[in-house]
């Protein structure tokens, strides 16, 4: 699981005076060398800030240091209406990230804060915790340890709290069963704790938290703190953790990078928000390109998946935002696949709500992670923001 190397590409000029107003080291002959000027721009993109852009010719552009421009592959439209919905429901804090899944450009990267409930770039805030979106990658650990899809498993309880009782079969208590798709969709914690309590132990574990980006720098041209992610010696705080209680924390970015590794047929791709680079006279002196960052579980296991995450939509706990209550699909000829994720903290009271996800799901074109946090009184849910974007790119499905 090694990285690849691609990101960024220097253009064919050189810009002196970048590199010798920030201090870089230069060549024999008084002036910088190539890779100086790059790494002068590339800290300059890691540092910028998308809700800063201004619009320009149908592209978001922002400035960058001594007449600089970072264009970006931002969709103007969809980034006004999301930002317009954050405010429309007066929401705390919210986030949405949805990239094109093959050549990781990011179309939009949103972000709304009041200061109580989030601060500054709420979708590169690695502190919400991850909740039962992580059911992912316990999932993907599940089938690559051999779980097969259809077993049942039975259980008891677990819906809010998970207990040493429900990491055990017990006939008088277990009424209900599930298999694994299901349990997905339905967010059925006791599965999860019993399924990982028997097939999963914790280097297994730590090893597909790591192959998942957890505890890295992530593959973005912006810079994203890494997200926290623990995973327990306590065999029951372990199974906990696999059912998504607490001990990992993810940002909305991070989020929206492990739904396009299931939609990219398991590999991570690189993601920018950024298309290119200009100087002060319009030349293109850096671009990205395209690529993996590294294959995290196999083709195999990603497609199993994005099936198993249809049923969040199809009949599990997003079913309400994406059908009517005849059953009618808001997104008629639109397949999606997703995970929802929810989790309380306190001091001050804060609901987290998770979806994430990728679309169409039998061939994913986008992948996205929506977060909302909501105070005692709650506004929408993640689900919410994302039916809307997908409604958005929906009828119009060629964006810039």
């Amino acid at each position: 699981m090694q990285a690849a190397c691609v990101g960024w590409m220097l253009a064919a000029l050189a810009l002196p005076q970048a590199a010798q107003a920030d201090g870089e080291s230069s060549n024999r002959g008084g002036g910088p060398t190539p890779s100086d000027t790059a790494a002068t721009i590339r800290r300059w993109v890691r540092q910028l800030d998308p809700s800063r852009a201004e619009e320009r010719s149908g592209r978001l552009v922002v400035r960058l240091p001594q007449g600089h421009r970072a264009v970006l592959s931002l969709d103007p439209t969809l980034q006004t209406r999301l930002a317009a919905e954050m405010r429309r429901y007066r929401v705390p804090a919210a986030a949405f990230v949805l990239m094109e899944v093959r050549s990781g450009r990011v179309l939009a990267h949103v972000s709304r804060a009041d200061g109580v409930h989030g601060r500054g770039d709420v979708a590169r805030d690695p502190s919400p915790p991850a909740a039962s979106v992580f059911k992912v990658v316990t999932s993907a650990a599940l089938l690559e340890a051999g779980v097969p899809a259809d077993r049942r498993v039975c259980f008891g309880g677990g819906a809010r709290r998970l207990t040493e009782a429900d990491l055990r079969d017990d006939p008088g208590r277990d009424r209900w069963c599930a298999t694994l798709p299901s349990a997905l969709g339905r967010s059925l914690n006791a599965v999860f704790a019993k399924l990982a309590d028997r097939h999963l132990d914790r280097p297994t574990l730590r090893r597909y938290v790591s192959a998942f980006a957890f505890g890295q720098r992530l593959p973005y041209d912006l810079a994203v703190p890494p997200s926290p992610a623990e995973i327990p010696r306590d065999r029951l705080e372990r199974a906990r953790t696999a059912a998504g209680f607490w001990h990992v924390h993810l940002s909305p970015v991070h989020g929206a990078l492990l739904a396009a590794t299931v939609a990219n047929r398991g590999a991570m791709p690189w993601a920018s928000v950024v298309d290119h680079v200009q100087d002060a006279r319009g030349r293109v002196v850096l671009r990205r390109r395209s690529g993996t960052f590294r294959q995290v579980i196999m083709a195999r296991t990603a497609r199993r998946l994005a099936r198993m995450m249809e049923h969040t939509v199809v009949s599990g706990t997003a079913r309400h935002w994406f059908h009517d209550p005849r059953g009618v699909p808001f997104l008629p000829g639109l397949r999606v696949a997703g995970k929802t994720g929810s989790l309380t903290g306190s001091s001050p009271y804060r609901a987290y709500n998770w979806f994430v996800g990728l679309a169409p799901a039998r061939r994913p074109r986008y992948a996205f992670a929506a977060l909302v946090v909501n105070g005692p009184r709650w506004r929408i849910k993640a689900a919410h923001l994302a039916r809307r974007a997908l409604q958005w790119l929906h009828v119009r499905p060629n964006p810039r």
